[in-house]
């Protein structure tokens, strides 16, 4: 009975639609977080990211680039130049 029960759902897929809603929940926190930064950075004056190191026009790929994909991306690429400032 296990073995028919495993068989089932394995040619149902009820694992990998399973797997999928885990995904889609990974990617919906991550675009949530991707969101939220840009609105924090948008409301900081030109000088205030100036003193950071980021300009305006940079927003949307730091904010891009801090999160990586849900299983299997890539981390962010650290600004070299900042490392023991901030």
């Amino acid at each position: 009975m296990t073995t028919l029960v495993a068989n089932t759902f394995n040619w149902i897929g009820i694992f990998g639609i399973a797997n999928w809603f885990k995904k889609l929940g990974a990617e919906i926190k991550r675009r949530k977080q991707i969101r939220h930064t840009i609105k924090e950075l948008q409301k900081l004056t030109n000088h205030e990211l100036t003193d950071i190191g980021i300009a305006r026009g940079d927003i949307w790929y730091i904010a891009n680039q801090s999160y990586p994909k849900a299983l299997g991306g890539k981390l962010a690429e650290v600004n070299r130049n900042l490392r023991g400032w901030v």
